[in-house]
C-alpha cells in the first residue's frame, strides 16, 4: 500500500481527496461515499486515513504485487501471513504462492502464537542482555582493530619516511662528492679568472721592464732591485698560471661519471623493481596459520613468505596447512596421503633440540616420480641462521618422492626415511645445495648429522597474482 495521499476511487469523485480506506474492497473513499458504503457493506473493515498510521494499515495488508488483500490466513511451511490470493489454487503470476502449503486461518493460529508469546518474551529479554554484552565486545573488537589499522599506517609511514630520508642523505652525499672530486682533481672558477687576467699582467710587466731597462742612477739602485724582484715574481706567477692552463687543457676528454648511468641499467632496474614490490599488508591468518613451530614469531613468517615470493616472482601469496605430524601421523605414507600432488609446498621441520629448518619446492610430491627442477626454484633454509640455500646442480633430483621417504630435499641433503621422526642431514660433494654439513641446519658437528623431529608441518602455497 502506497503511503501517498489518495483520491476517492469512485467514478466522478477522482479529484476529491479520500480520508477513508476499505481493506475488504481495496478502495479509497471520500466522506460522502463512505456513508453509503457503510450502509451497504456494514461488515467491511475500514480505516480513517487521517487518524490512523498508514504503517499500521500496511501491516494488515498483503504486500505481494497486485494482491492488496487483508491477511486472513497463516502458512506454517513458511511461517508467514497470507491473503486469499496467496493460497488460491488458480495458477497465474499473482496467485498461488502458498497453494500447496499447510494453511491455517488467523483464528486457528492465534492461540498457538499467544501461547508462545511468554516464551518469546523471555527469549527476547535474554537476547537483549546477551546482545548488549555482544555489542560491548563488538565495540571493543572494533576499537582494537581500528587502533591496529592506525598503528599499521603509522608503521608504514615511519618505514617509508626512513627510506626517503636515507635516499635524501645519499643523494646529498653524492652531490657533495662530485664537488670534492672536481675541486681536488680538476680546476675551479679561480683558474679561469687568473687566465683571463694573464695577458694584461704580462703587458704590465713588459712595460715595467722597458722603463727600468736603462735605469742607472746610483741613488735609486734599491728601487731598481725591488722592481726587478717584482718582475721576476710576476714571471714566476705567470709561468705557474700558464702551466696550470696547459695542464688542464689536457683534460678536454676527461669527465667524472656516476654509476649506474642509465635507467635500464641492471642495478637501478633491480632497485626500482624492489621498491615496486617492497612491503606487503597481511592479515594474521594469511600467514602460516596453525603453525606451532614458528607460532607467533611474525618475523619468521615474513622471512619465509618473502623468500618464496622472491623465488617464484610473485607479489602476493598465502598458505594452507595440509599436514602436521603430531596430528596426521608419523609415517611416510601419512605424509604422502595428505601432501601428494598439492604443489607448491613448504616444509617446516623442528628438531628436539629446537633447530628450525626445511625447504620449499614448486614440484609435486608423488611416489611415482623423480622430479628435477631446471628453473631452480627449490631451496632449503635455516630459520635459526636466517639463510636460504640454492641448488648447485639442477641436473640432480630437487626432491625425492619415493613412498619410503618423507619430504626429502636434494640428493639426501635433508632425508626423512622409514618414519618422519628420524632424519639426517648430509653435506658432501654430491649435495645439491650449498650447505656446510648438517651443522648449519641441525647444529651438529660433522658432515652427517642425525636429528629427531619434534614437529613437521607442510603448507600448500597459493599464488594470488
Amino acid at each position: 500500500m502506497n503511503n501517498q495521499k489518495k483520491t476517492c476511487s469512485f467514478q466522478g469523485h477522482e479529484k476529491i481527496p479520500s480520508n477513508i480506506y476499505c481493506i475488504s474492497c481495496n478502495v479509497y473513499m471520500c466522506q460522502k461515499c463512505e456513508s453509503f458504503h457503510s450502509k451497504l457493506l456494514p461488515g467491511h473493515k475500514i480505516y480513517n486515513i487521517d487518524k490512523t498510521n498508514l504503517d499500521d494499515i500496511n501491516q494488515e495488508i498483503c504486500n505481494q504485487e497486485k494482491h492488496n488483500l487483508e491477511f486472513q490466513y497463516f502458512c506454517k511451511n513458511h511461517n508467514i501471513l497470507c491473503c486469499a490470493k496467496c493460497i488460491t489454487k488458480i495458477k497465474n503470476k499473482e496467485n498461488g504462492l502458498h497453494k500447496d502449503c499447510d494453511i491455517y486461518t488467523i483464528e486457528e493460529i492465534k492461540e498457538e502464537k499467544i501461547n508462545k508469546l511468554n516464551k518469546n518474551i523471555n527469549n527476547l529479554e535474554l537476547l537483549s542482555k546477551n546482545l548488549e554484552d555482544s555489542a560491548k565486545k563488538l565495540k571493543n573488537i572494533y576499537e582494537k582493530l581500528n587502533k591496529n589499522k592506525e598503528d599499521v599506517k603509522i608503521h608504514i609511514q615511519k618505514i617509508f619516511t626512513k627510506i626517503r630520508n636515507e635516499l635524501n642523505i645519499r643523494e646529498d652525499s653524492l652531490l657533495k662528492d662530485v664537488d670534492k672530486i672536481y675541486e681536488k682533481n680538476f680546476f675551479g672558477e679561480e683558474i679561469i679568472k687568473q687566465g683571463e687576467k694573464l695577458p694584461n699582467k704580462i703587458k704590465k710587466s713588459l712595460e715595467k721592464c722597458k722603463v727600468i731597462e736603462n735605469y742607472n742612477e746610483e741613488n735609486k739602485i734599491i728601487s731598481l732591485i725591488n722592481e726587478c724582484l717584482t718582475i721576476e715574481n710576476n714571471i714566476d706567477e705567470i709561468n705557474k698560471i700558464n702551466d696550470s692552463i696547459n695542464k688542464y687543457n689536457n683534460y678536454t676528454n676527461i669527465n667524472i661519471v656516476f654509476y649506474p648511468k642509465e635507467e635500464d641499467d641492471i642495478q637501478i632496474s633491480k632497485i626500482i623493481n624492489d621498491i615496486k614490490i617492497f612491503g606487503n599488508i597481511y592479515k594474521s591468518n594469511d600467514l602460516f596459520e596453525g603453525s606451532s613451530i614458528i607460532a607467533n614469531d611474525i618475523n619468521k613468517h615474513y622471512i619465509l613468505i618473502n623468500w618464496i615470493k622472491e623465488e617464484v616472482n610473485k607479489k602476493s601469496i598465502n598458505s594452507r596447512l595440509i599436514f602436521k605430524m603430531s596430528t596426521h601421523g608419523y609415517n611416510c605414507e601419512d605424509f604422502h596421503k595428505y601432501c601428494d600432488n598439492k604443489n607448491p609446498t613448504l616444509v617446516l621441520i623442528q628438531t628436539t633440540t629446537n633447530r628450525i629448518f626445511g625447504g620449499f619446492t614448486p614440484l609435486k610430491w608423488n611416489v611415482d616420480e623423480k622430479p628435477l627442477d631446471p628453473n631452480n626454484k627449490t631451496f632449503i633454509f635455516s630459520l635459526d641462521l636466517n639463510k636460504k640455500y640454492k641448488m648447485v646442480n639442477t641436473n640432480k633430483q630437487a626432491i625425492k618422492t619415493s613412498k619410503e621417504f618423507g619430504p626429502d630435499f636434494g640428493n639426501d641433503d635433508i632425508q626423512l626415511k622409514k618414519n618422519l621422526k628420524q632424519g639426517v642431514c648430509y653435506a658432501d660433494s654430491s649435495c645439491n645445495f650449498i650447505i656446510t654439513g648438517g651443522t648449519e641446519l641441525t647444529g651438529g658437528k660433522g658432515n652427517q648429522e642425525d636429528f629427531v623431529t619434534k614437529e613437521l608441518e607442510v603448507y600448500q602455497i597459493n599464488y594470488l597474482d
